[in-house]
């Protein structure tokens, strides 16, 4: 009996001796809510192409006698691409010279003797129907050499027309002639691209059009070049749609392109459009909505002191997504703690540690 006594004291003063456990307070991250704008990012497909691109043909009649060029091949301004045969052109550049020099000869005869007759009018030993018949004689043939000049400098321009040469740096981009083809000025010979810029046309929905402006910045990218993208600017903005689509043509230009990038290849154009949200609307991550029954909702942190607050919920309408994140249009307020992460271990009236 004794023994016993002794126990149950001893296991009374013990108990009397534990103090209540420590309340475990979990850390949680937050983010403090603020006015921002959403982002939300579109990309449109399109083909790229030079952004000087010209159709090349002569400009005379002919037969095509020899080719300099193959597709693709770059040149350089002044590289002759394809020439005629020029027989009959340099045979008519000869006989308008013979003719310029017979013409020529009969304008100083003419000359000549209308100084003669001018000299005899003044001595009285000529008529002055003579002296007008001279000068009327000078001016014909005045004006008869003059006309054989111009004929010499277009005859001369018909045979420069028989070479067709590039008129500016790039590459070929179709070659439409063979050796022995007849041509006419109304045919297309060849494309030339200069590959100096670069650009990408493409089109934008008309819910968009209105968020794109000249000279707006927007990322490039090539399916044949992976995980690269370069900075572009929008150059040309086209408000009026094409009679088949509600589309809105717009053409970018990419800023330095890279050398391996060519006309024709497949590009992929990016934009990143600030959306203006309402001051009662905030964006969040979007792994920080959750959702149940009852619809989405937020945990927030309310009463915060010395970085100890209490866990509430917040019902929540969603809005778009952006790049951001997703926008909550209503249910939260300016300088509300979001949580962001441990959601699923907290609950509602739970004391947190605000942690960053």
């Amino acid at each position: 009996m004794k023994y016993l006594l002794a126990f149950a004291l001893a296991l009374f003063i013990t108990g009397c001796s534990d103090t209540e456990p420590e309340e475990k307070i979990r850390p949680v991250r937050t983010i403090e809510l603020t006015p921002t704008k959403a982002t939300s990012s579109h990309t449109f497909n399109g083909i790229a192409r030079s952004d000087v691109a010209a159709r090349l043909s002569f400009n005379v009649n002919g037969t095509i006698k020899k080719v300099y060029v193959r597709d693709g091949q770059r040149i350089q301004e002044g590289d002759i691409i394809a020439r005629l045969n020029d027989s009959y052109f340099k045979l008519k550049v000869n006989e308008v010279k013979a003719s310029l020099k017979q013409a020529n000869v009969k304008l100083a005869n003419a000359q000549s003797r209308y100084k003669r007759i001018k000299q005899l009018y003044v001595n009285r030993s000529s008529s002055l129907s003579d002296l007008d018949n001279a000068r009327t004689a000078k001016e014909s043939a005045n004006a008869n050499y003059r006309a054989m000049k111009n004929r010499l400098e277009q005859a001369e321009l018909e045979l420069s027309y028989t070479k067709l040469r590039a008129p500016m740096n790039g590459s070929i981009s179709e070659l439409n002639i063979h050796k022995g083809e007849n041509v006419s000025p109304s045919l297309s010979i060849a494309s030339i691209s200069s590959t100096q810029s670069i650009e990408v046309p493409i089109s934008i929905p008309g819910s968009l059009i209105d968020h794109v402006k000249e000279g707006q910045r927007c990322k490039v990218s090539f399916d044949a070049m992976k995980n690269r993208s370069y900075a572009a600017e929008v150059v040309e903005v086209s408000h009026a749609s094409s009679q088949r689509t509600t589309t809105f043509p717009v053409v970018v230009r990419i800023i330095k392109h890279p050398k391996k990038a060519h006309p024709g290849m497949s590009a992929s154009v990016r934009f990143n459009f600030d959306n203006d949200i309402s001051k009662n609307s905030f964006v969040v991550p979007v792994h920080a909505v959750m959702e149940d029954a009852q619809g989405h909702f937020l945990y927030v942190v309310d009463d915060i002191t010395e970085g100890v607050g209490i866990i509430k919920r917040r019902d929540v309408k969603r809005g778009t997504l952006t790049t951001n994140g997703l926008v909550i249009s209503s249910g939260v307020h300016r300088n509300d703690h979001v949580l962001t992460a441990g959601m699923s271990r907290v609950h509602e009236d739970q004391r947190v540690r605000v942690g960053s």
